[in-house]
């Protein structure tokens, strides 16, 4: 989510200094979330991603390489956010009896097929049930090589005022969920639109469509996304805006994980560089989440 906030805001900037038309850019991202999700532990994730872009026009080919640093296994990297899984295991094995449970087909009461709900929790008006997690999903900070993923990405501008983009998304199964992974191919596709509203004001909506290669021990449904971004430049090579996601839950039963962020980002004439903020909204979304972006053309232009 994060990526797209400051890919809007670099839409935004490029009437007053546009950044390199063609060539190669590297490009990168540095971000940290933080949240229990639907688990009875908290989990921080580090991700370090670096990756590279090729330009032809408005097609656009990228390919990443994360590194993923977490302190539990109970989150799997992909969709550019965290999906929870557990990790494998009996964390895994005890959120799918959960969602078992939650259609009528578990046992019910106050332990629910490895799910202890605490009182709180069945008083809850959303009916959030916390899984409770083994201790060996806990494994202190642990870094790995995350999936890779390739992208072909077209955005043609309609008019003076409008960009239209079209991308395609597929995450490589390099790693297992014992390297914060999930060990199946994923493939998304995304359609946005940014409009210019005014001298200094852009309005972009985005959608999209994520299908998820289920665990051994769980079933992942596929997420529908879809997000608003509104930008502002405040001056020459300088923007700052607000936007909105909400994604369906990838577990199935839970509700959908919503965040609202905010950014801020220079765009020079070889490159650019954000900052971004965001806090979740519902109890599959990390509490909040805060990254760094950056693009820099290689040449070619």
């Amino acid at each position: 989510m994060i990526p797209r906030v400051s890919i809007a805001l670099a839409i935004a900037l490029l009437p007053v200094r546009p950044l390199v038309a063609q060539g190669v850019h590297y490009e990168g991202a540095v971000s940290v979330s933080r949240g229990s999700y639907l688990f009875s532990v908290t989990t921080t994730s580090w991700s370090v991603l670096t990756g590279l872009a090729v330009d032809f026009g408005p097609v656009t080919l990228r390919g990443t390489i994360p590194v993923n640093i977490q302190n539990t296994t109970l989150l799997a990297a992909g969709m550019g956010t965290g999906i929870p899984t557990g990790g494998g295991g009996d964390a895994t094995r005890a959120l799918q009896d959960s969602v078992n449970a939650r259609k009528g087909r578990g046992s019910g009461g106050g332990m629910m097929g490895g799910v202890t709900l605490s009182r709180e929790d069945r008083m809850a008006p959303t009916g959030m049930d916390t899984v409770t997690v083994p201790q060996s999903a806990v494994i202190g900070y642990t870094s790995h090589i995350g999936d890779p993923t390739f992208q072909l990405a077209v955005s043609p501008r309609v008019g003076d005022r409008t960009l239209v983009g079209v991308s395609v998304t597929v995450k490589a199964p390099i790693t297992d969920t014992t390297s914060f992974g999930t060990g199946a191919w994923d493939v998304g596709g995304d359609v946005s639109v940014s409009q210019q509203v005014g001298d200094r004001t852009f309005v972009g909506v985005n959608a999209g469509y994520w299908h998820l290669g289920d665990l051994p021990d769980l079933d992942l449904r596929d997420p529908w996304i879809a997000g608003a971004t509104i930008s502002q430049i405040v001056s020459p090579g300088w923007a700052v805006s607000l936007s909105g996601s909400a994604a369906r839950s990838a577990i199935d039963t839970y509700p959908a994980s919503v965040l609202v962020s905010g950014g801020v980002m220079h765009v020079g004439m070889r490159g650019s560089v954000g900052v971004t903020a965001g806090v979740g909204l519902s109890d599959t979304s990390p509490d909040f989440a805060l990254g760094v972006t950056w693009r820099v053309g290689l040449g070619g232009g």
